[in-house]
């Protein structure tokens, strides 16, 4: 009966992890750059395996019993681009992501909306420097990019943009990554003048938040359920 309560318990934690996900997914419809995001839920015969494999830590005292919400995945698929004309605005078609210098070190985006500061530095909106392979890239008067990552000014090749693949990247916030590892993009094209829209589909998005929230029912009915059963069990015995 207790183990009935856990269940049902575990799955509307699971559902409400779910729920919270599909929610900053649908707030980020907007969002340049953004990407999507997908929470795993690993059921009990798994956690259960990895548990005797050795492949994850023992932990003493955990019901082994319905599922647990583990982790969040960033689906990397492409979203669409569109042009905007503006020379500081940039779309990466392909694996690759721009290099941004933050207080905290590197960071990676998709998000090219990017500007031109006061010094002369391409910055994002959060005022970050953008990366070339020489440093901070600062630009004077009329330049253009290449679709291989050339920046050119006046003929001359003045930079190239710091790329990175999205292999194995851990989002940190709604549009910037982390990879302490990160490895060289070698897949991609550089299109100036336009920006990559959020890769979430709405329509799906508030699918998925149906079943959630049927789901979320379902567990709480059932819980309401053993909890009923156990408390005339309760009563009857105490007769």
């Amino acid at each position: 009966m207790l183990r009935g309560i856990y269940t049902s318990c575990t799955g509307m934690v699971a559902e409400m992890d779910r729920e919270n996900v599909t929610a900053n997914n649908l707030a980020n419809i907007d969002t340049v750059g953004f990407k999507r995001d997908n929470c795993t839920t690993v059921p009990f015969a798994e956690l259960l395996l990895n548990a005797y494999s050795k492949r994850m830590p023992q932990q003493v005292g955990k019901l082994g019993l319905g599922v647990e919400a583990v982790t969040q995945v960033v689906d990397f698929s492409s979203g669409a681009i569109s042009q905007t004309d503006n020379p500081t605005d940039f779309a990466i078609d392909g694996d690759a992501m721009f290099t941004v210098q933050t207080s905290k070190g590197a960071r990676y985006t998709r998000a090219g909306a990017f500007q031109s500061d006061k010094d002369g530095f391409l910055v994002n909106k959060d005022g970050y420097k953008v990366l070339g392979t020489h440093g901070p890239i600062r630009l004077r008067g009329e330049f253009s990019v290449t679709e291989e990552g050339q920046i050119m000014q006046n003929g001359k090749v003045l930079d190239f943009f710091q790329l990175f693949s999205t292999k194995d990247m851990k989002k940190q916030g709604d549009t910037q990554y982390t990879n302490d590892n990160a490895v060289p993009a070698t897949k991609f094209r550089i299109l100036q003048g336009a920006v990559e829209h959020s890769n979430v589909n709405p329509v799906r998005e508030m699918v998925q938040m149906i079943n959630i929230t049927r789901s979320y029912d379902a567990n709480q009915k059932a819980l309401t359920s053993h909890d009923e059963t156990l408390d005339k069990l309760v009563n009857e015995l105490a007769k």
